[in-house]
């Protein structure tokens, strides 16, 4: 992903919209759910173009397709959260198109422009789709009854393409991945908290699911590496990145702090966690984690101790650019989805997402003209007048999360 230096937001009259407030009971999955629905149709309508080459979504060229990846995992969630499974087929129809010729989420599409995030977002459909047992697409190459093309032969494919890449880089900073993995491209000389983080959720949601130890491993050595560099600094707050470029050799920390790098960790310490069951030891090790990365997250992102979630590096000067205002969608999914696999902080979590869903909508959803639309400020006493792909997919995900326990269990592996 790439970021801008200024928002690229529709911006409207709030008188327009005055009269067309909403509001969402947070203790009622029937109000929550007609909620989410709202938001997910206004969504969709508004941005769904099935000959997109961004991911089956209109986005700015070329920059936005792992936004498309982060919306298809929302709708997928959607289907399970609420059962309605109006989105199944444009899903499927978006992971086929994405997926690449190698079945690892490299389309040619995106070729010269994809990095390891984008990457990423992309394959959190993939393993959201294997966890929640989603159709398969159309098998390619069955060997003993397994193909080639399953969604945990594709979260493998990801997961190992990592590894080399990992492997390749590591002559610097004892390890880590770039940004980039194109020499040519700006920031090849970055290793960021989301590609790493990337990583790491991939390997432990990997090794939840299938209780293989590679992955676990992997999982390990990637926190390691992370807490090592600083991108995990002492009391669990994550910093965006640091560099391998010329002598550096990841002294340098860029100390901003954005929600998804840090959702993104806790997602994949939870699942470590869950991995964990039967191993006391290392089960407490994770739990800690989870509840430092929850607290450094409370602390963070959520404004002036509202249990309202915001984006403290851009919201409050309007000055997040296109990727910014979507992190907080990160933030919402991966708090609900701890909250399932961490049951010790699911009372803390429900608290933060029903303040923010509550804030969300009352305060940044409006009606008009047949369509749901959601500003960013949830904070603020009324709509902000902006309209964005993202704020749309981060009301969605806060909203939707209060009804995570509706979907079915997070499947596994059978055992072999």
């Amino acid at each position: 992903m790439r970021w801008t230096s200024s928002p690229t937001f529709l911006i409207l009259a709030h008188s327009v919209f005055s009269t067309f407030a909403w509001d969402v009971n947070p203790n009622s999955s029937s109000s929550v759910i007609e909620t989410a629905g709202l938001i997910a149709d206004g969504l969709f309508k508004r941005y769904y173009n099935s000959s997109a080459s961004t991911g089956d979504f209109n986005q700015p060229q070329p920059w936005y397709w792992w936004l498309s990846g982060s919306a298809w995992t929302a709708l997928l969630d959607f289907s399970f959260y609420t059962r309605d499974t109006r989105y199944h087929a444009v899903i499927y129809k978006a992971l086929k198109d994405n997926v690449g010729e190698q079945f690892n989420f490299l389309p040619i599409s995106q070729r010269g422009w994809e990095a390891n995030d984008d990457q990423a977002y992309w394959a959190y459909t993939g393993l959201t789709a294997l966890e929640y047992n989603f159709p398969t697409l159309q098998c390619i190459n069955a060997t003993n009854g397994k193909c080639t093309n399953s969604w945990l032969a594709i979260s493998d494919n990801v997961f190992n393409t990592y590894v080399t890449r990992w492997t390749y880089d590591s002559a610097t900073c004892h390890g880590g991945l770039k940004w980039q993995y194109n020499i040519q491209s700006k920031g090849y000389y970055y290793k960021n908290a989301v590609s790493n983080s990337g990583f790491f959720q991939s390997a432990a949601r990997l090794a939840r699911y299938t209780s293989n130890e590679t992955y676990a491993e992997w999982a390990i050595k990637v926190w390691d590496w992370s807490v090592a560099v600083g991108l995990i600094g002492p009391i669990f707050n994550v910093y965006d990145g640091t560099s391998d470029e010329g002598l550096s050799n990841c002294t340098f920390l860029n100390q901003d702090q954005w929600s998804y790098n840090l959702a993104s960790y806790l997602h994949g310490a939870a699942n470590m966690y869950a991995f964990s069951i039967g191993n006391t030891t290392a089960q407490i090790q994770w739990e800690s984690r989870v509840r430092g990365l929850l607290s450094a997250a409370k602390t963070t992102f959520f404004y002036n101790a509202t249990n309202v979630m915001y984006e403290q590096q851009c919201e409050l000067t309007s000055s997040c650019s296109t990727d910014q205002v979507s992190f907080k969608s990160s933030l919402g999914r991966w708090l609900g989805k701890t909250a399932v696999l961490v049951p010790s902080v699911k009372s803390e979590i429900m608290t933060m997402l029903t303040a923010s869903a509550v804030a969300a909508v009352s305060n940044g959803c409006v009606l008009t003209s047949g369509n749901f639309v959601c500003g960013m400020k949830w904070w603020t006493e009324s709509f902000d007048g902006f309209i964005s792909f993202g704020s749309q997919l981060s009301a969605l995900e806060v909203v939707q999360s209060l009804v995570v326990d509706n979907a079915p269990p997070l499947g596994k592996a059978p055992s072999s």
